[in-house]
């Protein structure tokens, strides 16, 4: 089950609306991937069989920038997916 959401442009807010995450959420790698694996912190990730996150290859994904390798390697499991859109 595949679900889009459209964020907001709040800080914080692209995780905390369209995921349903709690204001406490960290905003860090351990904390996406207890989400992920843990399950139990959103109900709306909860909800789907598979997390497809969808970003633009800028700022944190415009290369080879070791944030983004290690931000990508939570999203390359069978429950989770990213997908990195090139510019047009």
């Amino acid at each position: 089950m595949e679900s889009a959401h459209r964020a907001s442009t709040e800080p914080g807010a692209v995780q905390s609306e369209p995921c349903g995450l709690p204001e406490w959420f960290g905003r860090n790698l351990d904390a996406w991937s207890d989400t992920i694996e843990t399950r139990g912190i959103s109900e709306v990730i909860d909800s789907h069989d598979i997390l497809i996150v969808h970003v633009n290859q800028q700022g944190l994904f415009d290369g080879h920038r070791q944030d983004a390798n290690a931000l990508a390697s939570i999203f390359d499991g069978e429950q989770t997916r990213l997908v990195v859109h090139g510019l047009a």
